[in-house]
């Protein structure tokens, strides 16, 4: 599901927009049949990292830009997560100057 929530009713977990349109027409748990109001739903959080390729990926050419796109993206995380670490490893060093 794009934006899952959890219901607390039944503990099963349904597409944020289908069971908000369910409950307007229904205002029960479409597993138990049990009350269930919006507020009741539950956000879950999942990382964005899982969504399924689109089917126009099954070509070479498609791909190789898919993955090279990937691979510029670890790229520049990588290259960020460097600069990170060098601003990290001078505000250490200048602290044990000042303390010596």
């Amino acid at each position: 599901p794009e934006q899952p929530v959890l219901s607390p009713v039944s503990g099963c977990i349904y597409e944020k927009r289908l069971i908000i349109k369910y409950l307007h027409e229904a205002s029960t748990d479409p597993t138990n049949g049990q009350p269930l109001t919006e507020e009741q739903l539950i956000d879950v959080k999942v990382t964005p990292l899982g969504k399924p390729k689109p089917p126009s990926a099954t070509s070479i050419p498609a791909i190789l830009k898919m993955l090279q796109d990937e691979w510029d993206g670890t790229m520049l995380h990588s290259f960020t997560l460097r600069q990170q670490l060098q601003t990290a490893r001078q505000g250490f060093f200048c602290c044990c100057c000042l303390i010596s």
